[in-house]
């Protein structure tokens, strides 16, 4: 054997036991993987079925609730304030009405004659299903709609929520089927119809094809299967990170490294990227948008918003880089440098006007948090806040759950440190959340006002609201106000307080304190910020 055979086969050997143990390890490595998607999918089905059986449990509740009234006539005003008292008290169901012969004959907004599309299919419980249906006097929107075929009531089921889980990665198809038609009843992403073969008789099913693992649930009471599709890719993923450990140090080391750069180089690229640096480079500033007294015009607080202006002078949407702070995970860093700013500018904002507040946005993340309770106790020592001087706003899409929530929240009140819940009515709105937690404020969202005294279908919502937050005792504030007429109609029916355009955009700490200076922390809504009326409004911190 000359010395080139003896390399060859040396070099031969060396990769042969290099390779055996990896490809061994590898195919550990992608059984793991697969069983973890696997599982992940099995969960998420379970979840939707979860939810969709909540769902339905509420439309039969309510169905139940108008039948034992046995009203004569199912569109008396007696019977519409039954059908608007069942809507408020519920969780999952949009809209109650009747339908007669495809006609919507009434809801809880008033009487109606409008024709509606055929049902789509009728279950084997005595529902006609109608999908993806736009209901009167909620335009724009479209809804999963039941009708109890006895007695003609009606439920609008917002289709978002019995499948909004994993919404932030839209590579997992998630849905709803109709296991007797084999009909998709509420979906996103990918649904193959042949994937409904693989249930058959049985309770639940896990199969993968070329391009996905697919976990299906039947439901025990209804008829109808949950889905969930994770993209093999994501195997392939897992498959990677375990190959990449198990190589030759001085290979791992080269493909390491390379990967490193490339990673670097696309992070650098991209805005998680960015907000990181900026986080660190304290690019962050904060405006204030005052909150007035209706009655008075006093300015009586203001809400902290956090804006981005880049080294370059640019300044990012606030939508944009909120939305993207939630997804990557630093929304709560975001929300202590909030914390850290407004500690630092407001030392001494309290002890010179006591009576004002300032109001601090919270994130999901930020309500499910410790940390949270310990940034707001530094924030009160820093500006030696005293009960009601701090203000903390969530919106109902942090308050998800629930018990974990409810449990921060009640740190946060015995604190000292007020609450309201912000945007209401934009997202899964329902009297339960205001009836599961205490909360000192009420905020009316600014789609709603915009509204007031146009010819709008919803512009009814919001006297709705004012007569909930009063029932409950919940002091008010309108969100964007542009005009008198509006802050006049808000005025009139009781509702305390408002911010907005009418009164003053948002401003810097000192343009803050130069206006209290110069009214005597009384000022009237007739002093405008200079300006205001021609700019383009600034998006604030949801």
């Amino acid at each position: 054997m000359n010395k080139a055979t003896a390399v060859t086969l040396t070099v031969v050997l060396g990769l042969v036991a290099i390779s055996v143990p990896i490809a061994i390890a590898i195919h550990l490595a992608w059984k793991q993987a697969f069983n973890q998607e696997m599982e992940l999918a099995s969960s998420i089905a379970q979840d939707i079925l979860r939810r969709n059986h909540a769902s339905l449990d509420q439309v039969r509740a309510v169905f139940h609730e108008l039948a034992a009234a046995q009203a004569s006539d199912p569109c008396s005003d007696e019977n519409r304030r039954l059908m608007a008292k069942l809507d408020l008290g519920s969780e999952h169901v949009q809209a109650i009405g009747y339908i007669k012969d495809n006609v919507l004959r009434c809801s809880s907004f008033g009487r109606h004659k409008t024709v509606v599309s055929a049902p789509a299919y009728e279950t084997s419980y005595g529902a006609e299903i109608r999908l993806a249906l736009e209901f009167p006097l909620l335009p724009g929107k479209k809804f999963l709609v039941v009708t109890d075929k006895a007695t003609g009531y009606t439920a609008a089921v917002h289709p978002n929520l019995p499948i909004d889980v994993f919404a932030e990665d839209p590579d997992i198809s998630v849905g709803l089927f109709s296991v007797p038609s084999g009909r998709l009843i509420l979906g996103r992403g990918n649904f193959q119809q042949q994937w409904m073969g693989h249930l058959g008789d049985a309770e639940q099913a896990q199969f993968s094809d070329t391009q996905s693992l697919v976990a299906i649930q039947r439901s025990s009471r209804y008829a109808f299967a949950a889905f969930a599709s994770v993209p093999t890719a994501k195997v392939y993923q897992g498959l990677v990170q375990a190959a990449l450990v198990l190589v030759p140090i001085g290979v791992a080391a080269g493909v390491a490294l390379g990967f490193a750069v490339r990673y670097l180089a696309m992070q650098q690229l991209a805005l998680p990227a960015m907000l990181k640096v900026a986080l660190r480079r304290h690019e962050f500033f904060l405006n204030y948008q005052p909150i007035v007294d209706l009655q008075t015009g006093k300015w009586v607080g203001a809400e902290a918003l956090i804006r981005w202006r880049r080294p370059n002078g640019e300044l990012v949407r606030p939508d944009l880089f909120i939305a993207v702070a939630e997804e990557a995970g630093l929304i709560q860093r975001v929300t202590q440098r909030v914390m850290t700013i407004l500690g630092s500018e407001a030392g001494e904002l309290f002890e010179r006007y006591p009576d004002f507040h300032i109001a601090v946005n919270l994130s999901a993340a930020d309500l499910e948090s410790q940390a949270t309770i310990e940034g707001l106790r530094c924030l009160a020592r820093e500006t030696a806040a005293r009960h009601g001087n701090l203000l903390i706003e969530a919106t109902e899409r942090g308050l998800m759950r629930a018990e974990v929530v409810k449990e921060i929240l009640g740190e946060i009140r015995s604190m000292g440190v007020q609450t309201a819940i912000d945007d209401f009515g934009t997202g899964y709105s329902s009297l339960s959340y205001l009836e599961s937690f205490e909360f000192d404020y009420l905020k009316i969202d600014k789609s709603f006002v915009d509204t007031l005294g146009k010819d709008a279908a919803t512009s009814q919502v919001v006297p709705h609201i004012i007569e909930m937050a009063k029932s409950l005792k919940l002091e008010m504030i309108a969100e964007g106000v542009e005009t008198e007429a509006q802050a006049q109609f808000l005025r009139e029916r009781g509702v305390q307080f408002a911010q907005g355009w009418l009164f003053a955009k948002p401003m810097s700490f000192e343009q803050l304190i130069a206006g209290l200076s110069a009214s005597g922390a009384s000022q009237e809504c007739a002093l405008q910020n200079g300006g205001m009326r021609g700019d383009a409004p600034e998006v604030a911190r949801a």
